[in-house]
């Protein structure tokens, strides 16, 4: 393939799920990751031609991102051959979280391009809205599912709520047999469809509920969560000392059970820090009723995995880099950043070996940077290993292998 450049174990991770796209497809895919990889520049279409030339010009990368093939499938079926490479077991627990990110574009005929509201910088942006669910297992976090946000305006009879593309992307889950899932999201995803799609598969969910919302409780009238919380946490609170995600933290959390609108029965768990305002309290809810209080505020906690997840994905892959304008090569380009990432994952859990298949073990893999240092490492290998095999001289070869020796290249 390709006059054997490209890295052999790539190719064997990439081979299984490319026996839906033609030959020339294939080329196009492997040279386009392989750029999301090794690039140390912006991933524009022609830094990806210059950094891969045996990838094509930057317009026919273009042309590849333009052509038909289904990147959604290809995403989904390496996520799951990573997910299974792990060797899950019955009784474990498999987290599905959603949420969204914001890209600003100043691009005027680039299509879905809408004013959005910039959490971020407080400010209101033209740009794209983009759903993500990723699935954690053990600790790895792994991108299954990328959605372009279509505005109303521009969806010519097919507009989809935002709400109701996470709820699509439930139903859409495949889980191995045994597992317990667990759906975890933020409070604008707290809605009737996410919820109803959540219990009609059998999951369990984890949210954060807005202080506005009303809670129904036992032998107490019905009142906005912002109204009860700082009195039960006043009086009915335990001090606690929480794993959060950089270090531990002392918290006051309170219980209470009850009826949410148009949720149903729910638990939440109102928490702030001691010295906080009342204003910073936090309400997680589940309808997982049985669960202790610490273990709810724990497991909400692993949410914060997925901005991780887009960080990685923003600034050393590539993400918000593309400057194509049709909608199918956008969410292809948004697709291929997430394959990237999870080839850095399946190279990284090689690495880990028999702890990645260890029940209910957290496998703790290097930072991404690390991640992409070690693949590179393996690649610059691999083409040494390569152009040493070519040179039939002994006495050149030796010389040749002990001047790559010096600079750590060669194997």
């Amino acid at each position: 393939m390709d006059g054997g450049l490209f890295p052999r174990f790539l190719q064997s991770v990439l081979e299984p799920i490319c026996q839906s796209l033609t030959k020339p497809q294939r080329r196009h895919l492997r040279w386009f990751l392989l750029a999301l990889l090794v690039s140390t520049r912006k991933v524009k279409l022609a830094n990806i031609a210059m950094t891969t030339p045996r990838g094509g010009h930057r317009t026919s990368c273009g042309s590849f991102l333009r052509s038909d093939w289904d990147a959604p499938s290809l995403l989904s079926q390496q996520a799951t051959r990573t997910l299974q490479r792990m060797k899950p077991r019955v009784g474990e627990v498999i987290y599905l979280i959603i949420d969204d990110t914001r890209i600003e574009k100043r691009g005027r005929k680039m299509d879905a391009v809408t004013k959005i509201y910039d959490h971020k910088t407080l400010r209101f942006v033209r740009g794209h809205i983009v759903v993500t669910a990723a699935i954690m297992f053990r600790g790895v976090v792994m991108p299954w599912k990328i959605d372009l946000w279509i505005p109303k305006a521009q969806s010519q009879g097919r507009y989809r709520k935002i709400n109701q593309i996470a709820a699509e992307m439930i139903n859409q889950l495949v889980v191995p047999k045994g597992l317990k899932v667990r759906v975890l999201f933020d409070a604008f995803y707290l809605a009737v469809n996410v919820v109803k799609a959540c219990e009609s598969r059998g999951f369990t969910w984890f949210s954060v509920a807005s202080k506005n919302r009303k809670l129904v409780r036992k032998h107490c009238r019905t009142r906005a969560i912002k109204e009860f919380a700082p009195g039960v946490l006043k009086h009915n609170s335990r001090r606690i000392r929480l794993r959060r995600v950089r270090s531990w933290r002392w918290m006051r959390i309170a219980k209470v059970d009850g009826i949410l609108g148009r949720v149903g029965k729910v638990r939440m768990v109102l928490s702030k820090r001691p010295r906080d305002p009342w204003k910073k309290t936090l309400a997680v809810v589940t309808n997982e009723t049985g669960l202790e209080a610490r273990k709810i505020m724990t497991v909400y906690e692993k949410r914060w995995n997925i901005e991780v997840l887009f960080k990685e994905l923003r600034s050393s892959l590539g993400l918000c880099d593309y400057q194509v304008l049709s909608r199918n090569a956008i969410e292809r380009h948004l697709h291929l950043c997430c394959m990237a990432h999870l080839l850095l994952t399946h190279h990284a859990i090689k690495d880990a070996g028999a702890q990645a298949k260890e029940k209910d073990q957290a496998v703790t893999l290097p930072h991404l940077n690390q991640r992409l240092e070690s693949l590179r490492n393996s690649i610059r290998r691999e083409q040494a290993r390569n152009f040493l095999k070519r040179i039939k001289n002994r006495d050149a070869r030796t010389k040749i292998r002990a001047f790559l020796n010096e600079f750590q290249i060669a194997a």
